[in-house]
């Protein structure tokens, strides 16, 4: 559910979010965050911002938003996030591209509401935790380049081509980024959608619960990944209160449970 950075160019081109295409990039530079995400959400971090561009795939096209999808960006302090359509599943379920794309599959569209929420939840917290400049810089310390080597994010992302060691070498990043994402989507499902992490990131996670990840995948299991979400169903349901229109404690008084 990353490109969820979602990018995993190197070996098959499945990494994120639920399995992530290779990533065209060429040329613009991310700007800082435009908006001020919510108080519980981390600030973007204080890294590199690389040069990346969003080249549509074949077949893909712009999509028009739900309201619930533009409060999740907002609330993760990315308002400017795109949201793209493609004509089908090739390359996984839904992904997210550098610098600023949320791209969507048909069987994607066709989830639960609130199934779907997590889904783009945990892409959005790809992009507003600048996980694609974050892969850009581990893996050009890595490969012992010299510092701004390059400006383009598609060159650090390409160093991977061929490469498995490096891609081993950089994967408990990758699975770090992952989980950020599932607990972070989930929390944004919450409070962007109304959506309990019951309705939204286990009833989705146990549409197979069997999946996992392989060499070529970040994810963890399923079943570890619900785990793993299971202690944040509290602040989540303190968060559904904070949805337009319902009433509940004071943002400053909620606690994220790690």
């Amino acid at each position: 559910m990353m490109f969820t950075l979602a990018i995993d160019s190197a070996w098959s081109g499945v990494r994120r979010g639920l399995h992530v295409p290779l990533l065209v990039c060429a040329g613009f530079f991310i700007g800082e965050v435009k908006a001020a995400p919510a108080a519980w959400f981390p600030e973007s971090p204080g890294i590199r911002n690389y040069a990346w561009a969003y080249e549509p795939c074949a077949g893909c096209v712009e999509l028009a938003p739900r309201p619930a999808w533009l409060r999740m960006a907002s609330l993760a302090g990315v308002p400017e996030v795109r949201f793209i359509s493609a004509p089908d599943d090739s390359n996984g379920e839904a992904y997210s591209a550098a610098p600023d794309v949320v791209v969507l599959s048909p069987s994607a569209q066709k989830l639960d509401s609130c199934q779907l929420a997590f889904v783009i939840g945990h892409e959005i917290v790809h992009i507003a935790q600048r996980h694609f400049d974050e892969d850009a810089v581990a893996l050009s310390v890595f490969s012992g380049r010299p510092a701004n080597w390059t400006d383009m994010g598609e060159d650090a992302i390409q160093l991977t081509d061929g490469d498995f060691g490096l891609a081993l070498r950089v994967s408990h990043l990758w699975q770090a980024q992952e989980i950020e994402a599932d607990w972070m989507g989930a929390l944004l499902a919450a409070q962007g959608s109304g959506c309990s992490i019951e309705s939204s990131a286990l009833s989705y996670l146990r549409l197979d619960s069997e999946a996992s990840g392989g060499m070529a995948t970040t994810h963890a299991p399923n079943l570890e990944r619900v785990r793993r979400l299971l202690p944040f169903t509290e602040s989540a349901n303190r968060l559904v209160d904070r949805v337009p229109g319902r009433s509940g404690a004071s943002i400053a008084d909620l606690k994220l449970h790690p």
